[in-house]
């Protein structure tokens, strides 16, 4: 089961037990009327007392099924029977507190039936599943002809075309019962097709409830509601160049350290140190990119620039420090070995945009300032510096900083190499 069919099996769940519970409302209330109607016969009070208390145990029976089974097919199927045999039960109820076979069967037209099936129907709009209110109207419409055979069969049955004669006398009116009638069957029609819209609507807005939870994953809080608000203008593909901070960061002799480690071992590890290391990219206001292994790349002034990207991506890379020491102090609190990882920045103008089609993109940054980056990132190993800063990222940070610079580094596809500074920790 997909998890936007789980989610709307959970907002179904929902709905029949608060038609359940409007239900036992229904019952509570239907309770003392029937009494006051059925007030000539004893018969008929205990006859109605019975049946709508059978009613509302069978109805709290369904509300425990729900919670102790969560089979919500099988109770929304159920509460649609007992819906139709309450309906059935009061009307023969009725029937019956005024004189029963005693009187013509065509006298329960001058209930209000028709107003309670719209109730019973609509009640099962709630679970946002059409065939509960289809069965439901379905239900009830045999019940509306059963009486209404009974009654054309029956010679007790007066008839007239009058209205006023029908509506204060004994007679009923077949124009007008073919009328009742039609009402009815237009009522479960539109009920049918409001909950189905209904269901359509809810669905579409769990599939934009999912599309807003992934794009928690990759950006900041504060990036996602700006995303969110931009609409179908984001999903597109295509892009632009802006001016951006990238940032690289991988654990160091990651091949090495985790030889001999259980898939489910591994697997654990790199999602913590990554989690950790997202939180700290999120925290200063950047977008994770994608992982590559345990690799990390996050960008900052995306999607949308700002003038201080790179002092976040640099303040982002600090805490990110801060995590790594804090995962090592608990590693070596459980007798396990410290890890180190390197961290490169670079920033400048790159390609900002989504790659692919309108069915599958992938949000991210490409061009030069990628490359460089990646390529800082790498000479950590070289160094053994845990963090290095480009000389472009320098020139941009402005205050005391204690960055040591180190010798220029070569990177392909440029005839210039690129200034490097390492970064040192406030705490050595």
């Amino acid at each position: 089961m997909s998890i936007a069919a789980d989610l709307l099996r959970g907002r179904e769940f929902r709905g029949i037990r608060v038609a359940l519970i409007a239900r036992l409302l229904v019952i509570i209330v239907a309770l003392p009327i029937d009494q006051t109607l059925a007030a000539a016969s004893t018969i008929g009070q205990i006859n109605s007392l019975i049946g709508l208390s059978a009613g509302f145990v069978a109805v709290g029976l369904l509300l425990i099924m729900l919670h102790l089974t969560h089979r919500v097919l099988l109770v929304g199927l159920l509460a649609v029977a007992v819906d139709i045999a309450l309906m059935a039960g009061i009307l023969i109820g009725w029937w019956d507190s005024i004189g029963g076979t005693a009187v013509p069967t065509a006298l329960m037209f001058k209930t209000a039936m028709g107003g309670l099936m719209a109730v019973f129907i609509a009640l099962n709009a709630l679970t946002l599943r059409p065939l509960y209110p289809l069965l439901a109207a379905f239900g009830m419409a045999l019940i509306y002809l059963s009486i209404a055979a009974l009654a054309v069969g029956e010679p007790r049955t007066a008839w007239t075309n009058d209205y006023l004669t029908a509506y204060v006398g004994p007679a009923v009116s077949l124009p007008q019962l073919a009328g009742e009638f039609a009402i009815l069957l237009f009522v479960g029609a539109l009920v049918v097709s409001t909950t189905f819209i209904a269901r359509r609507l809810s669905l579409e807005g769990i599939r934009l409830e999912r599309a807003n939870a992934q794009l928690g994953r990759y950006f900041s809080p504060t990036v996602r509601d700006q995303i969110s608000r931009a609409g179908d203008d984001f999903l597109k593909p295509g892009g632009r160049v802006q001016d951006v901070a990238v940032l690289f960061c991988d654990i160091r002799d990651f091949t090495r350290l985790s030889e001999g480690w259980r898939p489910e071992e591994l697997m654990a590890f790199v999602s913590d140190y990554q989690q950790r290391m997202v939180d700290a990219v999120f925290a200063h206001g950047g977008t994770l990119d994608k992982f590559i292994g345990d690799a990390v790349m996050a960008t900052f002034g995306t999607p949308t620039a700002y003038p201080e990207a790179t002092r976040d991506a640099v303040e982002a890379a600090i805490a990110m420090r801060a995590a790594l020491a804090a995962l090592n102090r608990e590693r070596v609190a459980a007798g396990k070995p410290e890890i180190q990882h390197g961290i490169g920045i670079h920033c400048g103008p790159a390609v900002v945009g989504n790659v692919g089609t309108e069915d599958r993109l992938e949000y991210t940054v490409m061009g030069d300032t990628v490359n460089v980056a990646a390529r800082v990132a790498d000479h950590c190993k070289e160094t053994q510096e845990d963090l290095l800063i480009s000389g472009a990222v320098r020139a941009q940070l402005t205050g005391p900083l204690p960055a040591r610079e180190l010798p220029a580094i070569a990177v392909k596809g440029r005839r210039r190499p690129v200034p490097i500074f390492a970064l040192e920790s406030s705490e050595g």
